[in-house]
């Protein structure tokens, strides 16, 4: 037997179920809409880097990064050949001028001495023999001046008294015995000057050998002095008071003349090379103020040189440590250096943003008060220092923004930040 089935009515809720979804949807949307207000894109806080906008004293930087160098450093070389002995120093003992520092032996220059030892010896002994032998002549030459001076003075006394025999008319004596006594007096007269001009040529012949006795002891006596020199050089010694930076010859090794043997750095006078952009070379200037930082100890200095030529994108700069070194101060140690370029009074700054250069006009992100919001705003920037930049536009002093990386959001004008 069959019944009549009666329809089920459906109910409304089932009915019209998709309207809850969409109740729920617009009611989520004017709730979110409300809570974002203008903004487009919501950022975590945590991702967030901000700073607030300053007023006062801008210094503006250039940092640069470099070692310390020896002011006054000297090469030691070796003056003469020679094979290594001793080597009596290694890299960073501290010498005093006159240190042995190496070391060499050479026996051809040992017996080079010797051989000019003998060489003046006997150059002394042969001029001491020939001075004493013209000595004799002289003095020989002086008896003989002496014993002719004497027979003219018996010649002419003999002459004297035969002259007033005759002017009294004695015919005791003969004219020709008086004319025999003239000439002999005249004869002994010559005698006694040519003796007397013989002493003088025997003087000034002594003079003359003397002279020359002179420049040939002088001549050997020089070679006897560079062959000591040279000897003595064979002892390489330090030329200045310091720090050995570095022994080139070790035991055994053979050295030649003019070879380097040591470097020597005066460690209490070191100035700072530094390296800087080729960027930021053009704002810096002689005299301008340096920190320089050894991650101990902090110096302070001026740019005393800024080399002409770039290598590598980099140039270099010299800067003159005007406080007193710190102990770990050394040769060739890192430092990082702040070159302070200028120095603007009541100037707005802020720490620097990503990507943002110098001279340049970019859109950040400024907070609210509530800093729940970010809006964008164009800033025009000036001239930058080391992390800060200074702010010709765009922002007032208080105002924070973000400082980090907005790429991924740049095309949204208000940000919502959780």
């Amino acid at each position: 037997m069959d019944f009549k089935r009666e329809p089920t009515k459906k109910s409304a809720l089932k009915k019209y179920w998709y309207a809850v979804p969409a109740v729920l949807v617009a009611i989520s949307a004017y709730f979110l809409t409300d809570l974002m207000g203008d903004a487009s894109y919501i950022v975590d806080k945590s991702d967030l880097i901000t700073a607030k906008v300053e007023k006062g004293n801008f210094k503006v930087n250039v940092r640069a990064t470099g070692v310390l160098k020896p002011l006054n450093i000297r090469w030691v070389s070796s003056q003469v050949a020679g094979k290594v002995e001793r080597v009596f120093v290694k890299a960073g003992a501290h010498v005093k001028q006159g240190d042995v520092l190496v070391e060499l032996s050479n026996p051809e220059l040992h017996r080079e001495l010797e051989k000019a030892r003998w060489e003046l010896e006997a150059n002394n002994a042969e001029s001491h023999a020939a001075y004493v032998s013209l000595e004799s002549q002289l003095v020989d030459l002086e008896n003989a001046i002496l014993s002719a001076e004497m027979s003219y003075q018996s010649a002419k006394l003999k002459l004297d008294a035969e002259t007033r025999l005759i002017e009294q008319g004695n015919a005791t004596v003969s004219a020709i015995d008086y004319q025999k006594s003239q000439l002999q007096v005249n004869q002994q007269m010559q005698h006694w000057q040519a003796q007397q001009q013989k002493a003088e040529k025997m003087r000034a012949n002594m003079a003359a050998t003397k002279l020359a006795q002179q420049a040939r002891t002088g001549l050997v006596k020089n070679n006897f002095q560079r062959v000591s020199e040279q000897v003595e050089s064979l002892k390489v010694k330090a030329s200045t008071s310091g720090v050995v930076q570095k022994v080139n010859l070790i035991i055994g090794e053979r050295a030649q003349t003019g070879d380097s043997v040591a470097l020597i750095a005066d460690q209490k006078s070191l100035f700072a090379e530094l390296q800087v952009e080729e960027v930021r070379a053009r704002d810096i200037a002689i005299g301008q103020l340096v920190s320089i930082d050894t991650r101990t100890s902090e110096m302070i200095g001026e740019v005393t040189r800024i080399d002409p030529a770039v290598s590598g994108g980099m140039v270099l700069v010299d800067v003159q440590l005007t406080s007193e070194l710190p102990n770990e101060a050394r040769p060739e140690l890192t430092v990082d250096g702040k070159i302070e370029i200028s120095n603007i009074d009541n100037a707005l700054f802020v720490k620097r943003p990503v990507f943002a250069p110098s001279n340049s006009q970019i859109g950040l992100y400024k907070l609210t008060q509530d800093q729940q919001f970010a809006r964008k705003h164009p800033v025009n920037f000036g001239i930058s220092s080391v992390n800060k930049i200074q702010i010709l536009s765009g922002l007032s002093e208080g105002d924070q923004i973000i400082i980090s990386d907005t790429s991924d959001w740049q095309e949204h004008q208000d940000i919502l930040i959780n």
